[in-house]
């Protein structure tokens, strides 16, 4: 069975992670996505920590299950005027060139439904497209700094930065829906439209019910390292063997279940922790009670037990184990798709979206520079192999 949005051709003019992995969880749903960058390679492809095939891992894990072409559309006219009959062609473009950028060249939402009326176009940046930031650059280092998420995170002391670049990926996502919804609609109106989406706005709605609590409720809250705010309890617990465990006894069902099971119900019964809200504020007396339980067994028996109550918990892995982990072998969260040259394989994300009436696919590996030039420029829009020459000789593809 064919995916979802298998008539909808995508051109992926992206970079680094916000819009490329919108492109590719589109990919995943059945579009046929060309991701679009610089003869010799886009700069997200060599960003980093490089994978045996000298392309960085994030772009081989954001670009998998699309097809791949370079055109020099920033430095060339004749390369811009190509990208026009591209998206001539297309039902969806998505970039995240800075506004400014994107006028200079030529690509916004203004400029390409001009071309094709009923384009959709979908705009991520770092600030908007308004307002007096939308001129000024910035990644999801940026959007987490600003949107106040850094300075709540980590121990206490200097703001911390979280490793995964989580305001690249919701936005991705959030973009994704956009689009999807725009389709939807052109549908049954036959009518375009922009999709606007940014970091700051992604990172901000993160941040929303944290920046309630100080704006209405007048709560600051503090780091607290791996402690769960306001809950409780709900923390990072060494084990036994010297492993750690994340368990979150919240909710008060949860924390009787918990309670009982290690033998005190004169916690379950004390007043004073009658909710989450009271636990938190009673953490020194209850939290101690539960990493005394935890570093007296193994990670495995913690696990069994947690099971047994039960109660949400997991075994914090290294990087080194995630791979491995039953779970995730089970459900294919992760994958591997083979080099271009077939010399080896790499692990990418698996489907992270699951559909049964409209299955997502995971078709391709990621794409080597140009490695579907001619299938697109030929087959698409009619050159000949000797135009693809002459435009290679030229710098133009």
């Amino acid at each position: 069975m064919a995916g979802l949005l298998a008539d909808i051709r995508v051109l992926d003019l992206g970079r680094f992670i916000a819009c490329p992995f919108c492109g590719m969880l589109l990919a995943d749903l059945g579009a046929e996505v060309i991701r679009v960058e610089r003869p010799g390679g886009g700069q997200d492809r060599y960003l980093g920590l490089l994978a045996p095939t000298g392309d960085s891992y994030g772009f081989v894990n954001h670009n998998r299950n699309k097809k791949g072409i370079s055109l020099n559309f920033e430095r060339t006219e004749r390369g811009r005027a190509m990208l026009h009959e591209l998206v001539k062609r297309s039902d969806v473009v998505i970039e995240n060139f800075s506004p400014e950028a994107a006028k200079a060249l030529g690509i916004t939402y203004n400029d390409l439904k001009k071309i094709k009326p009923d384009i959709i176009f979908a705009d991520v940046s770092a600030f908007g497209t308004t307002g007096p930031y939308s001129h000024r650059l910035g990644f999801d280092q940026i959007a987490k700094a600003m949107s106040g998420a850094m300075a709540i995170s980590g121990l206490p002391g200097p703001p911390t930065k979280e490793q995964t670049p989580h305001t690249d990926y919701l936005t991705a996502s959030l973009t994704a829906v956009g689009v999807v919804s725009a389709l939807y609609h052109r549908e049954r109106t036959g009518e375009g439209q922009m999709i606007e989406t940014a970091l700051l706005q992604t990172a901000v709605t993160i941040m929303a019910p944290t920046i309630g609590e100080w704006e209405t409720g007048g709560k600051l809250r503090q780091q607290t390292g791996n402690r769960g705010p306001w809950l409780g309890p709900s923390d990072l617990y060494k084990t036994k063997d010297g492993r750690w465990v994340m368990l979150a006894i919240i909710t008060n069902s949860i924390w009787r279940r918990f309670c009982r099971f290690i033998g005190r119900d004169d916690l379950a019964e004390d007043p004073r922790f009658h909710n989450d809200l009271a636990r938190w504020e009673h953490r020194d007396v209850i939290d101690p009670v539960v990493a005394e339980w935890v570093v007296s067994h193994p990670a495995e028996e913690i696990m069994a037990a947690a099971e047994k109550i039960p109660i949400p918990a997991g075994i914090c892995h290294e990087q080194t184990e995630v791979a491995s982990n039953p779970q995730v072998v089970a459900r294919e969260m992760l994958t591997e798709v083979p080099f271009p040259d077939g010399s080896g394989k790499v692990p990418v994300t698996g489907l992270p979206i699951r559909m049964s009436g409209t299955p997502t696919e995971l078709q391709r590996s990621f794409p080597a520079v140009g490695e579907h030039n001619e299938e697109i420029y030929c087959g698409l829009l009619g050159h000949s192999r000797e135009d693809l020459t002459r435009l290679a000789e030229e710098g133009i593809i």
